[in-house]
Formats: structure tokens, C-alpha cells, sequence
């Protein structure tokens, strides 16, 4: 008989797999008994083709259609795996902000039968759901952070000026108004990480201060009580290339593209962290610095162009969104070789 190993995510995958639409924006679930959180479990995965569980909404609420549903739900999360791992990701307005992964201490591999009769998967499923989406897990804690963000804004007491961050006990806690709305650690990343912990809090902190209020605040430059790196050893000086490529005009592409094949064979996604560059290898990543703003996103090089003028890099709509180009169109831009 053949196993196959699944995580945290295991209802959800199974119950895609006996074609049921579940959403992957699942409400915290809260339950006193094991058999409430199956029936919360049960509710959770009912298909439905105009109702769409948003985060922090109660269920009344969630049944609503579209056309009816509060604008001020303003964040969902994605379930998802990242090197094999469970991993969650919160959106606030579309856009990826931060990225919880499943601690491998905490991690509770599931071995589920490939042959198992429909029926029984769906018991499974129903199961799994309610036991295995705890506490502990990056898509119980994407929810919780979630629901915060869209009681904030559904009360309109989000100050984007108070947004900050600051380093505490080798954590980052990001703040507004002196409450901590979330310590990232090493297992809450940026989703589109630089690799440097500094800089994946900075970046998703001015994320916050752009799309939580109503009014956009300033990129914040630094990490407040950041400690200053020991003192390196003296080392010969040696020559280093720099990150820095190129400096110009940045464009972006969108909905009349969305679907169709890039240069490199990928089907594109306007919402994916991807543009188009003539000459830059495929699979290259960059960081887009929007000079009007500060603003920086990084981006996969997945297609060609722009053939337009003066500009240098054409963005996808998403990664266009972070670094405020949308509105505009174009922006002088610098662009940093990342790898």
C-alpha cells in the first residue's frame, strides 16, 4: 500500500482531491469539544460557489455574497507549503506580507492511505481539520494575525504613522501605538525574503504603514534598537562587485496579459512577484527601488521587455502594487542583482 506524507495541510489537500471548493482563508477555529470542532470543521469545508470565508468575519457574516461583504476585510490567508514544510502567508489588500512556517519541533507529519475510499478521505478530511489546525500551526497563527488586521481596520483605528518596528531579545516586534501586533521570528519571514532578518522586518513593516490605513505613511529607513554589528577583525581590502545593475524607467503589465505565456514558458500571473527585462537570464532575482518613494519590491525575471522608450524593467501588476507604480505607470527605478 502506498503512503503519502502530509502536514498540517492534510484536509485541505485531501478535500481538494474528492473535489471539494474550500477555501484556503479558514476562520480560527474555536471549540470546546472535539465534536464541535468537527461540525466547525464540517462547515468550513461545505462547497459553495459564491461564498468566499474571509478572516475575522463571523459566520453570518461569511455567508454573505460578494456584492454584500464589508470592504473593510481587508485581509485573507493563503495555506501553502514552503520546502516541505506547512507554511501560511497573510495578504493584506492582495499584496503577501508576512509568511508563517511550520516549526520542524512542532511539525506533525500525517500518513494518510492513496487507496482509502472516498467516504473514509472525507471523514479523514473532516477530521483533520478540526485536530490538526491548532495552536501550534503557521495556519492557526496567520489566521489569528489576520483576523487582527481586519478588526483594526473594520474599527478604522489603524494609525499607519504609528507603525514601527524594533528589536528586542533577537526578535522583531512590530508595533502600533506601543501594541505588539506581531514578534517575528526565525520562523515568520517575508514572503519574497532577502535572506537578512533586519531587512524582512523592515520591509514588512513599511508594507503595514502603506496598505493598513486608510492614508499610506513613510517607508520607515531602520530598525529601531537595532544593535550595532560587532567590530570585524582587520582583513585585507578586497575588491567586491557591486549588487547594483542598472538605474531608469520602470513600466508595469497586467490584465491583458494575465494567462498568457511568458518568454520563458511560464503561464503569466499578474499577481505573482515577477517582470519582464531584455536581457537579464531567466529565473534572475532583483530588487525594484521605486527613486520617487523608497519604496522596494524583489522580483523573478520570467519574461522580455519593455521595448519602449527609456525603460529598463517592465513589473507584474502585483509587484507593481508594492512599490506604488500602479497609479503612476512609470517611475525611475534602481535595480539590484540579488543573485
Amino acid at each position: 500500500m502506498q503512503y503519502k506524507r502530509l502536514g498540517n495541510l492534510v484536509a485541505v489537500v485531501l478535500a481538494s482531491a474528492v473535489g471539494w471548493n474550500v477555501t484556503t482563508n479558514l476562520k480560527p477555529l474555536q471549540a470546546e469539544t472535539s465534536e464541535e470542532a468537527a461540525t466547525l470543521a464540517t462547515e468550513s469545508a461545505q462547497p459553495s460557489s459564491t461564498d468566499v470565508a474571509k478572516v475575522g468575519e463571523p459566520a453570518s457574516t461569511q455567508r454573505e455574497s460578494l456584492d454584500t461583504q464589508s470592504e473593510s476585510t481587508i485581509a485573507k490567508v493563503f495555506s501553502h507549503e514552503l520546502e516541505s514544510r506547512p507554511a501560511a502567508t497573510v495578504y493584506v489588500r492582495d499584496i503577501p506580507v508576512l509568511t508563517f512556517i511550520q516549526d520542524e519541533s512542532e511539525a506533525d507529519a500525517q500518513e494518510i492511505a492513496a487507496d482509502v475510499p472516498v467516504d473514509e478521505v472525507r471523514k479523514l478530511a473532516t477530521k483533520a481539520i478540526a485536530e490538526v489546525v491548532d495552536e501550534t500551526s503557521p495556519l492557526w497563527k496567520a489566521n489569528q494575525l489576520a483576523s487582527t488586521f481586519n478588526q483594526l481596520s473594520q474599527s478604522g483605528d489603524v494609525k499607519a504613522e504609528e507603525i514601527s518596528v524594533r528589536w528586542e531579545n533577537d526578535a522583531y516586534l512590530v508595533e502600533m501605538d506601543d501594541t505588539t501586533l506581531v514578534t517575528l521570528d526565525d520562523a515568520i519571514i517575508l514572503p519574497d525574503t532577502t535572506g537578512a532578518r533586519a531587512e524582512d522586518a523592515l520591509q514588512a513593516t513599511n508594507r503595514l504603514r502603506r496598505l493598513l490605513g486608510v492614508e499610506a505613511a513613510e517607508p520607515l529607513s531602520e530598525v529601531a534598537d537595532l544593535p550595532a554589528p560587532p567590530e570585524p577583525e582587520p582583513a585585507p581590502v578586497v575588491a567586491q562587485a557591486s549588487s547594483y545593475y542598472q538605474e531608469g524607467w520602470a513600466s508595469w503589465y497586467g490584465p491583458g496579459f494575465h494567462g498568457n505565456l511568458t518568454a520563458n514558458g511560464e503561464i503569466y500571473n499578474q499577481n505573482a512577484l515577477t517582470a519582464a527585462h531584455r536581457y537579464l537570464s531567466f529565473g534572475t532575482w532583483v530588487r525594484v527601488t521605486n527613486l520617487n518613494n523608497g519604496y522596494a519590491v524583489n522580483v523573478r525575471i520570467n519574461d522580455r521587455g519593455p521595448y519602449a522608450g527609456d525603460r529598463v524593467i517592465d513589473l507584474s501588476a502585483g509587484a507593481a502594487d508594492y512599490i506604488g507604480l500602479t497609479n503612476s505607470g512609470v517611475a525611475p527605478v534602481r535595480i539590484d542583482i540579488l543573485n
